[in-house]
This record gives C-alpha cells, sequence and structure tokens, in this order.
C-alpha cells in the first residue's frame, strides 16, 4: 500500500514542487561523515539498534554499568563487530558509583528520583543498589583515533558530570544528543535551560528536537516530560540559500 507522500509526490512534481521529509538523527550522521559514536547510558542497546536501522554502519562504543543491561547488550552486540562495549558508567572522573537501579531499568541512575520522578510511573521505584566503576570519556578515548566522533548520553540526569569528563573529546565531536528534562524528574539535574546555556558555553547549539514521554502522570497528556536534543557545532559551516545543494530522499 502506497504512503500519502508516495501517492501525492507525482503531482507535486509536475507542479515544480518537491515533498521533503524533516532531516533525522541519520541525516545528521551522515552529512557530518561521523566515525565513531558513543553510546553513553547504552541500557539494553535501543540507540545503537535505531543508527544502524538509521544506516550509520561505522563503530559505536557503548557504555553501561548495570549488569543485567550489560548482558543483554552483550548478546545484541555479538553479531556486529563494529559495536563494542564497556561494563562502566561514565562520570567526570574516574572513580566508582552506586547505581539507584529502578524496577523499569531505563529509569536507573546514580542520582536519587525526585519527589517528581517517583510519582512519575511505577517503573521508577528503586529496587536495588549497585557499585559500578566510573571512566570518563577522555579516558576511554585515549588512542582512539576518531577523527569526528558523535556522543549521546542519556544517564537520567547525570548528563553535566559526563560532559565534565569529555573536554577534550568535545573538541572533535560533530554533535551531541542529550536528553533534556522540562519536569526535573531527578534530585540535582540541570534545568532544561541551564543545559542549553552549558551547551552554548562548549560550544554547540540545538539543531533538531524530539519530544520524550507526554506527562500523563501529571495530568497533562498534551506535553513532554523531557526532549532529546541534537546539538551541532556552533562554528559549523556559513550562510546558504539551500542544504549545501543535498536532497533528503523521503
Amino acid at each position: 500500500m502506497k504512503s500519502f507522500g508516495d501517492m501525492i509526490r507525482p503531482t507535486l512534481r509536475k507542479r515544480g514542487l518537491q515533498l521533503l521529509r524533516t532531516p533525522d538523527l541519520g541525516d545528521f550522521l551522515k552529512h557530518r561523515d561521523c566515525d565513531l559514536v558513543l553510546d553513553v547510558g547504552a541500557n539494553v542497546g535501543q540507540f545503537a539498534v535505531k543508527v544502524r536501522e538509521l544506516g550509520y554502519r561505522g563503530p559505536i562504543v557503548s557504555f553501561e554499568p548495570q549488569d543485567a543491561c550489560y548482558t543483554r547488550l552483550q548478546e545484541l552486540s555479538a553479531a556486529d563487530p563494529l559495536w563494542t562495549l564497556s561494563h562502566k558508567a561514565v562520570g567526570a572522573e574516574p572513580g566508582t558509583a552506586t547505581i539507584n537501579v529502578s524496577r523499569s531499568s531505563d529509569y536507573s541512575s546514580i542520582l536519587p528520583l525526585s519527589e517528581k520522578g517517583a510519582a512519575y510511573a511505577k517503573g521508577t521505584e528503586i529496587i536495588a543498589q549497585q557499585e559500578a566503576p566510573v571512566t570518563t570519556i577522555d579516558l576511554a578515548m585515549v588512542g582512539v583515533s576518531a577523527e569526528r566522533p558523535f556522543l549521546k548520553i542519556d544517564t537520567q540526569g547525570f548528563e553535566p558530570e559526563v560532559l565534565a569528563g569529555a573536554g577534550e573529546t568535545l573538541k572533535r565531536c560533530v554533535g551531541v544528543l542529550l536528553e533534556l528534562p522540562v519536569d526535573e524528574l531527578y534530585q540535582r539535574s540541570w534545568s532544561f535551560s541551564e543545559a542549553i546555556a552549558q551547551m552554548e558555553k562548549l560550544g554547540f547549539v540545538p539543531a533538531q528536537f524530539l519530544s520524550v514521554s507526554p506527562r500523563w502522570a501529571f495530568g497533562d497528556p498534551v506535553s513532554a516530560v523531557e526532549f532529546d536534543c541534537l546539538f551541532r557545532r556552533a562554528d559549523f559551516g556559513a550562510p546558504v540559500n539551500r542544504l549545501d545543494g543535498q536532497k533528503l530522499e523521503p
């Protein structure tokens, strides 16, 4: 069955028009010629699987401290020789940290839940704690020759600490993907405005936004709790009247 786009495209062409879709993460990685994806807070591999589906074929390094999630990652990555794993948390400096393990593993964090976070969903409840080794992105990148890495961080409020340990790596990163909060689900996490300001100081500005998780628990199903924000280097390119002559195929 043809999609609406497929049906309407011939009519638009006859009129000299073109239907373009909104650029996504896959377009960004391709346009920036990314040669390494750093997947911090990999959970059970959702992000790595997604970038593969979007067409990225280069190396991926996934960092995940939770034991159960890491076991799942090992199973998923076994058939992908360019996908390597690190069974560590990532922070501002090397050491150890206590992971608050939630019933639903994607809510686990080094930070404690806020009152709103505890009320957000049943899966947020803490069922265990786990000690984990901590590395930094800069330490992990020692000896790695990638010139155009992309850094994704999804650490449930711990993103500022991860960035603090990535100063040298950020100098060569083509982009950074962060999950930014509108509602504070974790204690001591940064606010949305603080995150934008900090990324600007680091030389990055927003390129793409995607809403995450409607505020069902707070009686507001038409608003997001968080946004996935893709940041680009602020100094990339110069003003042009078109997308560098490139067309995004539907």
